[in-house]
């Protein structure tokens, strides 16, 4: 069995817990980060100001092969997301097709435009992000294309990355249509 971590680094919303219970039916750990919300109960609090700066400060408790992130308004399908992880254990990077609620499945053909500015579903190999700097090394961190830019080092630096065309992760799953 893959070991596996899920972040989630949190504003205090008040879909934190379903957040937090997707992520506990597919993962061995669930590290919560408050950000500026000291009532939030989480493993790490702080003052970060950008969710890439929360999740770095997340990976410091992972001890898990992979580690995934998952905003604390989105969901993840976890029967989906942990055999995908499963059934890649060899890859160091995975996209987990995401559903937005206005756009549909995420990655999809003629996906680069709209993928450098939406959030990314993805599980990492740990020791391989941690060798790259984290989750926000070498760019501003106030950048909304983080996700897409930790997925760029990746393939600068020759990662095995793997995409799946299942759909492992909500993105505002309140405003999906699940008829």
């Amino acid at each position: 069995m893959t070991s596996l971590s899920i972040v989630i680094p949190t504003i205090g919303r008040d879909t934190l817990e379903r957040a937090d219970r997707s992520a506990c039916r597919c993962a061995q750990r669930v590290i919560r980060v408050a950000d500026d919300c000291p009532e939030v109960p989480a493993e790490v609090h702080g003052q970060f100001g950008a969710a890439g700066l929360a999740r770095n400060a997340g990976l410091d408790l992972v001890d898990t092969t992979f580690v995934g992130f998952l905003d604390d308004d989105d969901e993840l399908v976890p029967d989906v997301y942990r055999r995908v992880l499963e059934a890649n254990a060899d890859a160091d990077l995975i996209l987990h097709t995401a559903w937005h609620p206005q756009l549909g499945p995420i990655p999809r053909p003629g996906w680069l435009t709209e993928f450098a500015n939406t959030t990314i579903a993805m599980t990492v190999r740990t020791s391989v992000l941690r060798s790259l700097g984290g989750f926000v090394a070498g760019f501003p961190f106030t950048f909304k294309g983080e996700d897409f830019e930790l997925f760029r080092r990746f393939v600068d630096h020759g990662r095995a990355v793997v995409a799946s065309p299942e759909v492992a992760y909500l993105i505002r799953p309140e405003e999906i249509d699940r008829r």
